[in-house]
């Protein structure tokens, strides 16, 4: 049903496809699908682990010894990508999470062990499933209209990410978060099957190549890789956090609706975005979106110490979501043209994935550090004003943007 909607919607706007869109149609709905799992429990992890009572500074660490286990295992999600192809490396994924998932969801019965599984296959799960989706996306995607076709996929993203906060915060706050544990299992088992409707779209049984590899063209947008993995982690996990405490503090129950729903209207503000900026990144203007979005989203880091209300909240999550959108289109953009153009594609792609790993170890270090000397709320407002500073960064891709 989901795919049918895809077609009718989409395919008179990609005239020039002609085999590939049964594949790109594949891809929205398993994305789709698998975002919105995602979100579910994603948005409310953190919380989960503070509410039965773990230390700031243990989250903090115990994120940064996870996010570091998918660094080397890069090697073995690439590996995977290249042997059976990426879409089987999706369904892999898929799989995995459920066994975490089931983990987390008797954390209060068996405590840390049953985090500790949660928290290593997660990531596993997680690094397998976005190496294969970068692989797939970037082979299939229509090299002319790339920048249109990274907004339709980050429209479809903003509504699962729309649907699935209100859904699972509501779940949580009457059933329990236990409950949405179990929903997002249920919709991992059956995302990717869509995918599975047309052949691979890259030779399997190949071997990875590094011999040749194009350091010089790489290194700018690996160094700025690491930035969105540091952004990752301030702007979710430390976040949420901050808002928890700082702003809803003793809410109860009630909180994972409060976060669900002003994460959901945050989204839906930037929708719009995300699809005018795909558009202008085809018309050659990457450069200045990126770098117009690296700046806001520097200010917005700067703004969020100073959130004391929900109204503060709301009007942070709006931009937030609007700024990612502009700079994370014409990035992606160049990831695809470089992993397009070196012959390295899978390589590539691993090497990305490990600079993102990277990126969230040096965030959830400096979280656990800030919080060691300043306390909770003053700490995670430190985090907040180095990640500004570290956003900078992406500005070293904007000249590669177009």
């Amino acid at each position: 049903m989901f795919q049918r909607v895809v077609h009718r919607i989409f395919r008179a706007r990609h005239y020039w496809r002609t085999i590939s869109f049964d594949e790109l149609a594949e891809l929205y709905v398993s994305r789709l699908l698998t975002v919105f799992a995602i979100n579910i429990v994603n948005l409310f992890a953190a919380v989960y682990l503070l509410q039965l009572g773990y230390s700031l500074g243990f989250i903090a660490l115990f994120y940064a010894a996870i996010y570091a286990i998918k660094i080397p295992a890069s090697f073995l999600f690439a590996r995977i990508a290249a042997y059976f192809g990426p879409k089987h490396g999706i369904f892999f994924a898929n799989l995995l999470r459920i066994p975490s998932l089931i983990a987390f969801a008797f954390a209060p019965q068996f405590g840390l062990p049953a985090v500790i599984i949660f928290g290593i296959l997660q990531q596993l799960a997680s690094g397998l499933y976005d190496l294969c989706y970068m692989v797939d996306f970037s082979k299939i995607k229509s090299i002319n209209h790339a920048g249109k076709e990274i907004g339709t996929m980050q429209v479809l993203e903003k509504v699962a990410r729309i649907t699935s906060p209100l859904i699972g915060g509501a779940v949580a706050s009457i059933y329990g978060a236990q409950a949405t544990i179990i929903t997002a299992s249920v919709v991992f088992a059956i995302a990717a099957l869509p995918l599975f409707k047309t052949i691979e779209p890259t030779t399997t049984r190949a071997k990875l190549r590094f011999r040749g590899f194009p350091w010089a063209v790489a290194r700018s947008s690996i160094v700025s890789e690491s930035v969105v993995g540091f952004d990752f982690v301030a702007s979710g996990m430390v976040w949420t956090l901050f808002v928890t405490l700082a702003v809803f503090a003793g809410t109860g129950q009630a909180l994972y609706a409060v976060l669900g729903g002003l994460a959901s209207f945050g989204v839906f503000v930037s929708m719009i975005a995300a699809w005018t900026f795909g558009k202008l990144v085809d018309r050659h203007q990457g450069g200045i979106l990126l770098s117009a979005g690296t700046i806001a989203n520097v200010i917005i880091h700067l703004f969020r110490p100073f959130v004391s209300t929900p109204a503060g909240v709301v009007g942070a999550n709006m931009a937030n979501e609007t700024a990612t959108s502009a700079y994370a289109l014409p990035f992606t953009r160049v990831l695809f043209d470089v992993a397009d153009s070196s012959g390295f594609r899978i390589s590539y792609l691993m090497v990305i994935e490990m600079a993102v790993s990277l990126g969230c170890v040096l965030g959830c270090l400096l979280f656990a550090g800030m919080v060691s000397l300043f306390g909770a709320v003053g700490g995670m407002q430190a985090v907040f004003v180095v990640a500004a500073g570290y956003e900078l960064l992406l500005l070293g891709s904007s000249r590669r943007a177009r």
